[in-house]
């Protein structure tokens, strides 16, 4: 039967995220090389490469923009003509190194039940950004959709990061021929960002991936 998840928060002035996503970011960048890495940073200004050359932590707040400003140069270095396909790898990259056999959010993850992590999303994403909100909805067996509402000012190509996000998270969770299509974005004018999810078939298995 379908159902609907939501979770609110009151949005914090200034935006903020979690240092789990700024965190990811930076080992998807190492994950580069250390010359990529450092190519990228020292593109950055001083004040950002300090707090990024210093001490992350999973559980700090930091500034939504910080992150806004190293994916950009992320992608305005190391895209090499793609921008479209590294910021889907972003978002890949981020749900496997969160939702991964050592991430901090692998509880969400239940073997053969992409839906059971899809029902969290509200939740997770409540957890780790100071404005906005996230919700779900159930459409079928295998299929659902995934809004996002209010929040810091959309960008179309960071959309592409939770395209990347969801298409592996499901696959982790033992989906398989998964499809997800932003069908609304609030940067070309929405009222939210709209991402329709399915998969053709599921890993069977009640236990943990």
């Amino acid at each position: 039967m379908p159902e609907a998840a939501v979770v609110k928060r009151n949005a914090l002035q200034g935006g903020k995220v979690k240092g789990t996503l700024v965190l990811a970011r930076m080992k998807y960048l190492t994950a580069q090389g250390r010359d990529a890495s450092e190519r990228v940073l020292r593109h950055l200004a001083q004040a950002d490469q300090a707090v990024l050359r210093g001490m992350l932590l999973p559980s700090t707040w930091y500034p939504a923009d910080l992150l806004v400003r190293l994916e950009m140069t992320i992608a305005a270095v190391l895209a090499k003509g793609d921008r479209r396909a590294l910021f889907l790898d972003l978002g890949q990259f981020s749900a496997d190194t969160n939702l991964g056999e050592r991430g901090m959010q692998r509880p969400y993850v239940k073997a053969g039940d992409p839906h059971f992590l899809l029902r969290n999303v509200p939740r997770m994403y409540a957890s780790q950004h100071s404005g906005g909100t996230r919700t779900y909805e159930q459409t079928g067996a295998r299929s659902a959709v995934v809004r996002t509402i209010d929040g810091d000012a959309p960008d179309v190509e960071d959309c592409l990061t939770t395209v990347g996000w969801l298409r592996r998270a499901i696959e982790l969770s033992g989906g398989h021929g998964v499809t997800v299509d932003e069908t609304r974005c609030r940067a070309r004018g929405a009222e939210c960002c709209e991402y329709a999810v399915s998969w053709a078939s599921q890993a069977a298995g009640p236990g943990r991936a």
